[in-house]
């Protein structure tokens, strides 16, 4: 078991470098210690490199709930304290006693180390810690990197697009961060900004405030996806005024870094976000020959992706824990078309699968049923 010392290293490691985690260290050195004396009395598999990952989990509840909004929303992902506590061969009792935990740790955290840095990182007007701070989760994030589609598509075309492996992932990372839909159409910030609002019934004050002010700005993000720029005017060095491939003008546009006074044409490939009133590069540019533009046309380019991707997920299957074989497509890309089934799937309760309502009388059939306590 790590001394306090050695668990705030790695839990420090675990997190962006411009995160300070010293704000509940402690809490989750407690919830840790709690954890680990439980898996080594009844888990007939103990590893305690299991625990740290599981921890992130619950941090990520305390913080923000966003694991288990994908949780809910996609049975790929399963039961994530069940799937713990089955990898540890632990008892339907001491997985209660870890399911009670969570709840306790959820209920007694009086801050969160990791919302305040997501505040402080939206509300900067810093684009640079926005982007980092979306990356952060779309390259970290166990539970989202199961819903994110078949990556190889993307990051066979980025690899081609910039010609280096760093400046290729750091291109998907911010693709994805801004520009991945999940199977209702929400992005990342907008679903960090639903689950901002949901928390500030549960808080008054400064703290509400700052939570309202913050998913206004994320809901403010608009991204356009990779595609093909023609240069109207250059500002400085490092603001352009750029024409889309379909006609529209963003003007003001800001670069990553400085642009070379030669720049070798008018045309160029890039990501574009606009966040607090401004507009900027994602990622990053690169300059294009005109007789390239046919080649990087977006609309192609990812018709041609997300078709290869969904195409990927047809051939995947997954069994639930109640054993029922799903093709990953029908949960990465598909709602069921009966809204109160939809309605009830987003929260994990399926009625193809053994469920509450079972035990409830049968389907709500609009009927209005309160869940909560």
């Amino acid at each position: 078991m790590y001394t306090i010392d050695q668990f705030k290293s790695q839990w420090k490691s675990l997190h962006h470098p411009s995160m300070s985690v010293d704000g509940d260290v402690a809490f989750f050195y407690q919830l840790y210690g709690r954890l680990y004396r439980l898996v080594g009395q009844e888990a007939r598999c103990f590893d305690s490199h299991r625990i740290l990952p599981f921890l992130l989990y619950i941090e990520n509840t305390v913080a923000v709930g966003l694991d288990g909004v994908y949780e809910y929303r996609y049975r790929c992902v399963g039961d994530v304290e069940s799937s713990w506590c089955d990898g540890l061969g632990m008892s339907a009792k001491a997985g209660s006693e870890v399911h009670n935990l969570v709840g306790k740790a959820v209920t007694d955290a009086k801050c969160s180390a990791l919302r305040q840095w997501m505040v402080e990182s939206v509300l900067s007007g810093d684009f640079i810690r926005l982007s980092e701070m979306l990356a952060w989760f779309a390259r970290e994030d166990r539970i989202l990197r199961q819903v994110f589609p078949d990556l190889r598509y993307r990051k066979a075309m980025f690899m081609r697009f910039v010609g280096k492996r760093l400046g290729s992932k750091k291109m998907l990372w911010a693709d994805l961060a801004f520009n991945w839909r999940d199977k209702h159409g929400y992005s990342l910030a907008d679903t960090i900004a639903k689950e901002f609002r949901y928390e500030t019934s549960f808080v008054d004050g400064k703290e509400k405030a700052l939570l309202m002010e913050t998913a206004e700005m994320l809901d403010a993000i608009h991204s356009e996806r990779l595609d093909t720029y023609t240069v109207l005017e250059r500002k400085d060095e490092r603001t352009f005024a750029l024409r889309h491939r379909d006609g529209r003008v963003f003007h003001d546009v800001i670069f990553p870094t400085p642009a070379p006074q030669d720049v070798p044409s008018l045309y160029l490939a890039a990501q574009l976000v606009t966040y607090n009133n401004k507009t900027y590069i994602s990622g990053s540019a690169v300059w294009l020959d005109e007789e390239d533009l046919p080649v990087w046309n977006g609309e192609t380019v990812w018709h041609g992706i997300l078709k290869k991707e969904q195409e990927a997920a047809r051939n995947i299957y997954f069994t639930t824990a109640f054993g029922k074989r799903i093709n990953l497509y029908e949960d990465l890309y598909t709602v069921p078309s009966d809204p109160e089934e939809a309605y009830y799937a987003d929260m994990g309760i399926y009625f193809d699968e053994p469920n509450i309502f079972d035990f409830l009388g049968g389907r709500p059939n609009g009927r209005v049923i309160y869940l909560g306590g």
